[in-house]
């Protein structure tokens, strides 16, 4: 077993045997012509040899004589050489095709930041990256261009926004792999988004929710939760995507903002109960901004479905419809506490619900509670 796993190893570079020839003289203070003696050889006849040529029985018997080293070991060296020129013939050749591998998936990712999020060693030969790659995508690195997560970042966007379709694309990968390396105990069936968001919705309001309670109901009903650090210029907020066995919702922490956290989560959910469907593979619906979403038809239905699954529609209007004496800031989230509490809802919600369909996120006295 040993052998045949060293066989395997290809060398960086390869040694031809005349090198340990030259070592052998430079260890012994011998001089060519003095070996070409002991060998019987014209002296540039072994500085021929000396300079690349193969060991052939006769010379490997006159080495034995003149430097006392078998003659079969010189035989067995000059073999192992032609098999590792061999070798690293083959690893150069597919070091080039994978060069232009990664040249083409440098044009839709960022090739750099996705290695270092994913600790692949930047000094392995390119094969090698793009082996641990694929290990970790379960297919062809280039087959990211007909990926739907990938391919995502042709149509949802904001104008509002300054976006980096590379980065994009990676912080998308990311979420992929990171989401694919999770095993839930728990399967998924089909309804179980819609409990979830109501258990989440549920705890919410009896207070001081946190995100590993998010993440257990989610998992208890077979939803894959994973966080991915964002990106530069990718302001994506949160992505669904289904994968081969569960759903999974990926979040940024773009904002640290528990009610935010929440409603993405929500609208996530939203995107699995009512969009995705049981033969789609990896269908992914991205969350960037609030603006987009207005144009989009699916969006606008699963922002629906988390603000309603958060306050029921008609409280939120009896809220909203509820008199205050004057639109100073300090007054409307006076009233919206007082609202709150008398109907027992988390007053962060409510605050994030007001901003969000007012656009009106700055108002006085109010600051985010943090994810916890």
């Amino acid at each position: 077993m040993e052998t045949s796993r060293n066989a395997a190893i290809v060398p960086y570079m390869v040694t031809h045997p005349t090198a340990i020839i030259k070592d052998e003289l430079n260890a012994r203070g011998m001089s060519q012509k003095e070996l070409a003696e002991r060998m019987d050889m014209k002296p540039s006849n072994l500085s021929r040899l000396l300079k690349g040529e193969n060991l052939t029985p006769s010379i490997a018997a006159k080495l034995e004589y003149a430097l006392d080293i078998p003659a079969n070991l010189w035989l067995s060296l000059q073999t192992q050489y032609d098999k590792d020129v061999k070798a690293v013939n083959i690893r150069d050749e597919q070091e080039r095709a994978s060069f232009n591998t990664e040249r083409m998936l440098s044009t839709i990712l960022n090739l750099p930041e996705l290695y270092k999020r994913l600790n692949i060693n930047t000094s392995f030969f390119i094969q090698k990256k793009l082996q641990v790659l694929e290990d970790l995508l379960g297919f062809q690195p280039l087959d990211i261009r007909e990926k739907r997560f990938a391919q995502q970042i042709c149509y949802k966007k904001s104008d509002k926004l300054n976006i980096d379709e590379k980065n994009q694309a990676t912080w998308l990968t990311l979420a992929y792999i990171n989401a694919r390396g999770i095993c839930l105990e728990s399967s998924y069936s089909k309804g179980n988004a819609l409990t979830a968001a109501k258990e989440i919705s549920r705890k919410v309001h009896i207070g001081n929710l946190s995100e590993k309670e998010i993440q257990h109901t989610l998992n208890n009903n077979g939803i894959v939760y994973a966080v991915v650090e964002k990106l530069e210029k990718a302001p994506i907020d949160a992505v669904s995507i289904k994968m081969e066995n569960h759903p999974a919702i990926v979040t940024t922490h773009r904002h640290n903002d528990m009610s935010r956290l929440v409603f993405n989560i929500l609208h996530e959910l939203g995107h699995i109960e009512l969009h995705m469907n049981e033969d789609a593979n990896n269908a992914v619906f991205v969350s960037f901004d609030e603006a987009y979403s207005i144009h989009n038809s699916q969006e606008k239905e699963a922002n629906e479905f988390a603000e309603n699954m958060l306050i029921d529609q008609v409280l939120w209007k009896k809220i909203m419809h509820t008199e205050t004496n004057s639109l100073y800031s300090s007054n409307i989230v006076n009233k919206l506490r007082r609202l709150s509490e008398e109907n027992h809802l988390d007053f962060n919600i409510v605050i994030w619900r007001y901003k969000y369909e007012s656009h009106h996120y700055n108002l006085c006295g109010v600051k985010p509670t943090h994810i916890r």
